[in-house]
């Protein structure tokens, strides 16, 4: 158990310069060719969250959850689900798109989730100040919970490292496994309360179902950001617990996966 968690914790401590100096590259590189660079990620958020908007007050109304305005409810789940959606496509795939220098030179491969990771959460943490203004729009600045806010988004971070551990070296030597983790991701955004609410479920006949969904840490998330942005509440601790034993669950397997295949990703991508 414990030599392939040291394993990785020594790959990104070994390599923490290059980790950061790969991350910002990564980051600059998707917008390098605009005038505007970085500016372009939160113009098309913008777009996304009015499109989004539109469609839910066109469906639903302004009727949101947990005592919600509907577009107060809507973005403190959008905007973390932007961050969240990001990783699981791009970094799950740091391994696999980086064959060249896996099969070329020696690299710390382990590290290139992370690197991706890392980029990504650079680009996307001002996006949150997306659900700031929208709080104040709807008089709720003095409800935000810096601390709580903080910790969300370290959970997220280890949630996501953890899972692109994993996944990502499953899917650089399986494309089976791959096809079939695109069809979950498919899906993945209408399993997450972000346009409904989990409280629509309970006492009704699809309240199991509910309590199902729950076993997705992601659920913790999102819900976690609306109590720190909006309902300052904190989530029961025994789904607390839960949380973290998943992820410290998923950060072994994945750096156990990722320590066993070492010696086979030159041959298999």
């Amino acid at each position: 158990m414990f030599p392939s968690v040291r394993f990785t914790i020594n790959e990104y401590i070994q390599n923490r310069k290059l980790l950061i100096k790969l991350a910002y590259v990564h980051m600059s590189q998707s917008t390098i060719r605009s005038t505007w660079g970085v500016v372009w990620v939160y113009i098309h958020d913008i777009l996304y969250f009015t499109a989004f908007v539109l469609f839910r007050i066109l469906l639903t109304g302004n009727s949101g959850g947990d005592g919600m305005h509907g577009v107060e409810y809507l973005m403190t789940g959008l905007v973390p689900w932007l961050l969240i959606s990001e990783v699981l496509n791009s970094a799950t795939n740091a391994i696999r798109l980086n064959k060249v220098i896996i099969q070329s030179i020696k690299f710390p491969i382990t590290i290139l989730p992370g690197v991706e990771v890392l980029s990504i959460f650079m680009k996307r943490l001002p996006s949150f100040l997306f659900i700031v203004v929208v709080c104040i729009y709807y008089g709720h600045l003095a409800n935000i919970h810096v601390l709580l806010a903080l910790y969300y988004i370290f959970a997220t971070f280890a949630i996501l490292f953890s899972a692109t551990l994993l996944f990502s070296a499953i899917i650089a030597v399986s494309d089976d496994f791959h096809q079939i983790y695109m069809a979950f991701m498919r899906v993945l955004f209408f399993s997450l309360p972000i346009m409904w609410n989990f409280r629509t479920l309970e006492g009704t006949q699809y309240a199991f179902w509910g309590r199902i969904l729950k076993l997705n840490p992601l659920i913790y998330i999102i819900q976690g950001f609306r109590d720190a942005f909006v309902l300052g509440n904190t989530q029961p601790m025994e789904y607390t617990v839960y949380f973290w034993g998943m992820t410290l669950a998923v950060f072994w397997f994945g750096s156990f996966v990722q320590r066993r295949m070492q010696r086979f990703y030159s041959d298999f991508i």
